[in-house]
């Protein structure tokens, strides 16, 4: 194996996502923090592994998601007027 090979291997090992940390953290299960990441994905355009980092720094999830469906309300505004 190359070292560039293996630094790749190694810096994608690095940036997974403990899905049980986030689980953990927000007080859900795997399903619903699944289901959580594709919302936060497809409000935030970010791809789902980076929504999943996102809600690992998530403190107050209530909050988050609040501000989240303001976004969204504000963008839906902005494209009907």
């Amino acid at each position: 194996m190359t070292d560039k090979k293996f630094k790749s291997e190694q810096e994608e090992k690095i940036e997974q996502v403990d899905i049980q940390s986030v689980c953990n953290n927000l007080d859900m299960g795997r399903y619903q923090i699944i289901e959580l990441a594709a919302y936060v994905a497809r409000q935030l355009d970010l791809r789902p592994h980076d929504a999943l980092k996102k809600l690992l720094e998530v403190e107050n999830l209530e909050e988050f998601l609040r501000s989240l469906k303001e976004k969204e309300l504000t963008r839906e505004f902005r494209q009907r007027f």
